[in-house]
């Protein structure tokens, strides 16, 4: 009898630890469908890194387990803002856009010991705008001497007065202002005046143009220029420092405030010789 009880136990247990099994099986596949449903899928292989060249990159988005892309910018002489605009660019692209990129001055800190005890404040290179709010900036080799793509001006009442190829609405109701857009290569902004003080352009040569910090008055019949700012492709715009430079002579005072404004924008965007001329002269005044 003893031993029948003992069977009979023995069976029982069994058959309850099967039970038991079935129970945890179940919970277990529930556990890992829920889990894999957190995890994100698998991204397929696009071929070896660099080669051959991908069309965008993969990028994080707000929505956790989400994953976005970006457009890879790679043909800086086909650009198209209203397509382009959100790119990433390529290093290739970006050395056509740049000559010479701009270089600042900074400092760092250097550890002068194993423990980083003591530091000293070393100078280096850094590629870029100085962040001061004001900087030299070599326009010559930023832009150089491709054409503009567009230009706008404004005459001495703020009203648009020669525009082509781009919106005025970046110098609205600014008297006098203009601006260029060289497309990759960023844009340029600034002021003409109209002064009581003669120029020369030694003959639309500007090979030793009259060139003025400031000027005594706005009213005049000559024509000067300056710039104020420059903004890279997509980028913030830095203030510039540059003098007045001396671009033309108009019969009268009203006319000059009509036209100078247009004078200088016309002349910073075309490419023609003598309007190189007149772009090497204001670029290179920039301080």
């Amino acid at each position: 009898m003893k031993n029948i009880s003992l069977i009979f136990g023995g069976v029982l247990t069994i058959i309850a630890c099967n039970a038991y099994a079935v129970t945890a099986t179940v919970t277990s596949r529930d556990y890992v469908d829920n889990a894999l449903a957190t995890k994100q899928a698998k991204i397929p292989s696009a071929g070896t890194a660099g080669a051959p060249t991908g069309d965008s990159v993969i990028t994080y988005t707000a929505s956790s387990g989400t994953i976005g892309e970006r457009g890879l910018y790679t043909d800086s002489s086909e650009y198209d803002a209203s397509a382009d605009s959100d790119k990433l660019i390529t290093a290739s692209a970006l050395n056509t856009a740049f000559t010479t990129l701009p270089e600042t001055e900074t400092t760092k800190l250097q550890c002068t010991d194993s423990n980083c005890l003591l530091w000293n404040i070393v100078t280096q290179t850094a590629y870029g705008i100085s962040g001061n709010g004001t900087t030299t900036i070599d326009l010559m080799s930023i832009i150089g001497n491709v054409a503009g793509i567009g230009y706008t001006s404004n005459d001495s009442s703020g009203d648009a007065n020669d525009t082509d190829g781009m919106s005025n609405s970046i110098i609205s109701g600014d008297p006098m202002a203009f601006a260029v857009d060289y497309g990759v290569k960023g844009m340029i902004k600034g002021h003409g005046r109209c002064s009581s003080q003669e120029g020369d352009n030694n003959n639309w040569t500007w090979t030793n143009p009259t060139v003025s910090s400031t000027l005594p008055d706005s009213s005049g019949q000559y024509c000067y220029c300056t710039l104020e700012g420059y903004t890279p492709l997509n980028g913030t715009m830095t203030t510039l420092s540059a003098p007045w430079v001396f671009s033309d002579a108009y019969g009268d005072a009203s006319v000059c405030a009509d036209d100078c404004a247009s004078f200088c924008a016309g002349h910073l965007w075309a490419d023609y010789p003598v309007s190189l001329a007149f772009r090497s002269a204001v670029f290179n005044s920039v301080q």
